[in-house]
């Protein structure tokens, strides 16, 4: 009996001691797990671009002496798709609330879109074999809204503004005896249109991205006095281009984070 009692009250004696422990490990909190902010897309920027952009070209050119007109359109309508490279860059400010992300973006890229007609044998007079219409744009340019939503560092926007476009016409005449000579003259305007797209972005860095955009955009016609072709009959010469455009862009752009 008195060992029963005395191990008893050895059980009790440890249980003491070992509560109070327990209690404290019971109570302790875990050290805080630092969480790394979210990317924002809350930022300025500025960006190259690089690509390729394709046109289609419409309109005619015209020889008028006196009251008589005469079109050039069947030779413009056989032969009015082009393309070629394009480089230039882009600026913008957009703000990320939520998943949304707005924002404001203007660019400027050089082009070198060009198209020649050239009349045949079937050519309507006073144009003749051999006479040229020339159309050519050398640069674009747009200021556009842009909403989008993010995923963390993925960005996906649809974008869409105004547009504006050198838009040039040529005319080259050959040579007639004892009336038309040589001629060559040209004219240039800057037409505005408008511009939609799309495009997707990611966040390499925190301060780099990376993307790729499609853009569809419309001129309209511009009408170009392109000048006096002073024969035995003077003859005006003039031009009607119209132009649409569908591009595609790789776009790097560096990213100024003035909210971190």
């Amino acid at each position: 009996m008195r060992g029963a009692i005395v191990w008893g009250v050895g059980v009790l004696a440890f249980a003491a001691m070992t509560l109070p422990s327990a209690a404290a490990d019971l109570g302790a909190q875990p050290a805080p797990v630092a969480i790394p902010p979210s990317f924002s897309w809350t930022n300025c920027y500025l960006g190259i671009a690089g690509g390729g952009k394709w046109a289609n070209w419409s309109g005619d050119g015209l020889l008028a002496a006196g009251v008589a007109g005469f079109p050039f359109a069947a030779q413009v309508a056989a032969n009015n798709n082009g393309g070629g490279g394009l480089f230039g860059g882009q600026i913008g400010c957009q703000w990320q609330t939520g998943g949304f992300v707005f924002g404001l973006e203007g660019d400027i890229d050089g082009v070198n879109l060009k198209r020649a007609f050239v009349a045949g044998a079937g050519a309507l007079p006073p144009f003749l074999p051999g006479d040229t219409v020339a159309f050519r744009n050398d640069w674009q340019a747009s200021i556009r809204g842009r909403l989008g939503y993010a995923w963390d560092r993925w960005l996906i926007y649809a974008t869409g503004g105004v547009a504006f476009a050198e838009v040039k016409a040529a005319v080259g005449l050959v040579p007639v005896a004892f009336s038309v000579p040589t001629f060559f003259a040209s004219a240039s305007n800057t037409a505005t249109g408008g511009t939609v797209g799309a495009g997707i972005e990611y966040a390499i860095l925190d301060y780099l991205s990376l993307g790729v955009e499609y853009r569809f955009s419309s001129f309209g016609h511009q009408s170009l006095a392109v000048g006096t072709v002073d024969g035995n009959l003077p003859v005006a010469a003039t031009a009607n281009p119209g132009l649409n455009t569908n591009e595609v862009t790789a776009r790097l752009n560096w990213h100024f984070n003035w909210s971190r």
